[in-house]
Order: structure tokens, then sequence, then C-alpha cells
């Protein structure tokens, strides 16, 4: 999705893995969109968000365009906040990276049945904190694609049985399943402000 026009910068390179690297290994019905018992409240927007299909496919198929797609945003964008949005473009990609991360722990903590009760992340806390340095472009496509990299990687080897565990986060209970297709949609939900934004 190309956010912007004039001059490209240089892609990013990002190494290719081919779906059928885990082929024969015994693969649960990855297409099953979380259930009513298992994703509450905003989560089911951004679930929703998602088109149908394989998750992981999906998961991949963004891991393939989202660091090209942050590469296309001009750099005259960054700090611009577009009202009525709060947030600088900056902001909102390293908003994009925190929400992998813990998305990530998350599941990890979800599918080995860990049932301590989880906090919530404070978004806008996250945002507005100063935690982080400005950097370049290029270093926050590499950081998505290293998370989304490493957070395929824990789903690709869990077991069938673990998608189906339930934890609980922010109050919320979910499943690593939700997770799963939150990872999708958060980014589609941004995604699409992204463009409306830089396209106004």
């Amino acid at each position: 999705m190309a956010l912007v026009g004039q001059t490209k910068p240089a892609q990013l390179e990002i190494p290719q893995q081919p779906l059928s690297l885990f082929k024969g290994m015994d693969v649960m019905n990855l297409s099953q969109r979380p259930g009513a018992h298992e994703c509450f409240d905003f989560h089911c927007d951004y679930v929703a968000k998602v088109p149908d299909g394989d998750i992981l496919q999906t998961l991949e198929l963004q891991l393939a365009s989202i660091p090209q797609t942050i590469l296309e945003i001009e750099v005259s964008e960054l700090e611009v906040v577009h009202p009525p949005y709060g947030w600088a473009v900056r902001t909102v990609l390293e908003h994009c990276c925190d929400a992998e991360r813990v998305f990530g722990y998350r599941a990890l903590r979800f599918a080995t049945g860990d049932q301590t009760d989880l906090p919530g992340w404070d978004e806008n806390h996250y945002a507005t904190c100063g935690y982080a340095r400005p950097v370049a472009l290029e270093d926050l496509a590499e950081e998505f694609r290293a998370l989304r990299a490493s957070n395929l990687l824990l789903l690709r080897r869990l077991d069938d049985k673990c998608w189906n565990r339930l934890g609980t986060a922010d109050g919320r209970k979910m499943s690593v399943r939700t997770i799963a297709w939150l990872m999708a949609g958060h980014w589609l939900h941004h995604a699409a402000i992204l463009k409306k934004r830089l396209q106004a």
C-alpha cells in the first residue's frame, strides 16, 4: 500500500520464507475466527477487519508488505499531527511496534497456560512519555519486521491446543487465537487511518 507519492526510498531487504516452511506439521484450522467466548469489546472490531483465511498466511503477507509501506512515508510527514488525530505519524508507527511486542508477550504467556492476570498497557502514556528517541524510517521498518517475524515463529511452533487457551489481560479474557487475529487487525486499523491522513 503506497501511502504517498514522490521518490521511493531504497527498499528494505526482507527475508522471504515460503509458506511451506513448516509443511508436515499438524496444523489446526487456522482460518477459524475467534468466538464470542474468547474475544471481547473493541478487540472484535479489530478482528472484523481481517480478511477470511489462514491467519498465519495473513500475518506473513503483512510481514512482506508492511516494512515497505513504512518506508514509503515521506520523512517530512513523520512529525505531522493531522487534526482531529492526536498523534504524529511517527508516534503511530512507534505504537504499532509497541503493540506488536505486547501481543507477542501475551501470546507466549497464554499459550503456556499461565493464568496470571496481566495488566493492561496505557498506549497514550507510551506515546507521550518520551521513552524512545526518534529514529530513521528504516529503523522503524526493521523493528516492526523483526517483531512480526519473531511473533510468527512463536505462533508457528505452538501446539494446536495452545490456540484455544485463555488468559486475562487488562481484565479481559482472550485466547491465543484472538491475539493472532489482533496482530493483523490492529495494523489494518492504523494503516487505514494513516492512508486517509497522508492522502488528504
